[in-house]
């Protein structure tokens, strides 16, 4: 992903092609260096400054991955009644908008999808069972 920043809208350059077409062949050198390096490296290398519109884009994308990273913990050793979690993730929903939040079920492989580790257990609470994701926890109050 490329930030740009300037825009030339309104200020078109109409022989800009004509000027590109003089430059050509370097333009052909500096592409096939760039084509070898990728392919000795592998893979594309990301720029810093793509960092904030990437994590921007992953959120708008996945509502239960903006939901994770702003009221969640993640992590082995946490856990969380489903239905709590499901409870807060409603609210959160009614916070931000008006997106449906979805069943209880959605919720729970749309939660899996992003948390591929996550387990539920059936833990008891006196001669009462419920079901809890383990690997996950809500933060606390202020918690960042």
């Amino acid at each position: 992903m490329l930030v740009l920043v300037q825009s030339f809208f309104g200020r078109e350059d109409p022989v800009l092609t004509t000027r590109l077409l003089t430059e050509l062949p370097g333009i052909l050198n500096w592409a096939l260096v760039g084509y070898l390096r990728l392919r000795e490296r592998g893979y594309f290398v990301q720029p810093g400054s793509a960092r904030e519109a990437i994590e921007d884009l992953e959120m708008l994308a996945s509502p239960i991955k903006a939901f994770i990273n702003e009221r969640c913990r993640v992590g082995p050793g946490l856990t969380v009644p489903v239905e709590l979690l499901f409870q807060t993730w409603k609210l959160w929903c009614d916070s931000i908008g008006p997106r449906g939040h979805g069943t209880i079920q959605t919720f729970g492989r749309d939660l899996k999808a992003v948390i591929p580790s996550l387990r539920i257990t059936r833990p008891r609470d006196g001669d009462m069972r419920y079901r809890a994701y383990e690997g996950i926890g809500l933060r606390e109050n202020g918690e960042s």
